[in-house]
């Protein structure tokens, strides 16, 4: 429980300052050990996300502080006696002190963060410093009640979000993602963190990725893409002229010069429908439009009437054929 014990208090202090880099490859190499211990890591992020309600828990009883805590992680009384429940209730002891002891001391000197989170439905944050945050469904992100001068931070938990991010002359913005982190000056970009992979896409300007090894770093102009994976730690890029990625929240898809085997990987994507081909595509010209909150069907008739294609639908599969 001591390992724990320090554990949690490294991860309160960088989930209060990710922008320590020691803190960062601490918390890093603690979660990479084993999955118990990215598992006790998201406890405690947990237990930090709802850290406004807890800080006032220390004027009660701690023993009541301790109950309402634990039934908000999900283990009640009536579990105590089994060894997972001891565990996670000895972490939410440590957790209510420290972290109630850890706001009283830092009200008045530290950045105060605020956690949003979405349901069904798109939702936006606006920044202190003008710069807006789009957020997709179910996702969670974490941002600054105020900015701190030359410092401009959030936190992507989960989830897809678009960034507008307001130019400040030599102060970065920088969204933490997982143990990566995506650096800006002032652009406009989609980030998505789902599935032990981020996704990466920008609509203009020029990002910065850097994975948790602090040795892999890209470089990503408008147009560009990338998708990192925290299981095998690789890289690829791709390129989103068609702004396939952000499209959830601009409803629009750009097609300059497009193959279309690609325009149907897209129409796949962003549409949630799978195409199945009786013929070969790569002899017809590529595709140049321009779609604004257009549905499947009023795209399809337009690449009908384009090229000598006749789509059909087959049980739950689009299928494409040359007339």
């Amino acid at each position: 429980m001591r390992e724990n014990t320090a554990f949690i208090i490294n991860i309160v202090q960088y989930l209060n300052d990710p922008s320590d880099q020691e803190l960062e490859k601490e918390v890093s190499r603690f979660r990479s050990a084993s999955i118990e211990n990215d598992e006790f890591y998201l406890e405690i992020e947990r237990v930090w996300n709802i850290s406004p309600e807890v800080k006032h828990l220390d004027a009660l009883n701690t023993e009541d502080a301790l109950e309402r805590l634990s039934n908000r992680l999900g283990y009640s009384s009536k579990n105590r006696g089994s060894g997972r429940w001891k565990i996670w209730y000895a972490a939410a002891a440590v957790a209510v002190l420290f972290i109630a002891g850890y706001w009283g001391y830092s009200t008045f000197t530290e950045v105060h963060y605020i956690t949003k989170t979405t349901g069904t439905a798109i939702d936006s944050v606006l920044l202190p410093d003008g710069s807006k945050i789009y957020l997709s469904k179910g996702t969670t992100v974490r941002y600054p009640e105020k900015m701190k001068a030359g410092t401009r931070s959030v936190f992507l938990v989960r989830g897809a979000a678009f960034f507008d991010i307001v130019k400040k002359a030599n102060q970065e913005f920088v969204v933490a993602v997982e143990s990566s982190k995506v650096t800006v000056l002032g652009t406009s970009f989609n980030v998505k963190n789902e599935h032990k992979q981020i996704e990466l896409a920008v609509r203009s300007g020029k990002i910065k990725f850097e994975a948790p090894d602090g040795n892999s770093s890209s470089v990503l102009t408008a147009g560009d893409g990338l998708i990192y994976s925290s299981e095998t730690g690789r890289i690829s890029r791709f390129t989103d002229k068609a702004g396939t990625e952000y499209a959830w929240l601009t409803h629009e898809l750009k097609f300059v010069d497009t193959p279309l085997p690609e325009v149907f990987k897209i129409l796949e994507k962003c549409y949630g429908v799978k195409f199945r081909y009786k013929d070969s595509l790569s002899s017809f010209n590529k595709f140049n439009a321009n779609f604004k909150d257009n549905k499947l069907e009023e795209i399809l008739e337009i690449l009908q009437e384009t090229y000598p294609l006749q789509i059909s639908k087959q049980d739950s599969v689009l299928v494409v054929q040359s007339n």
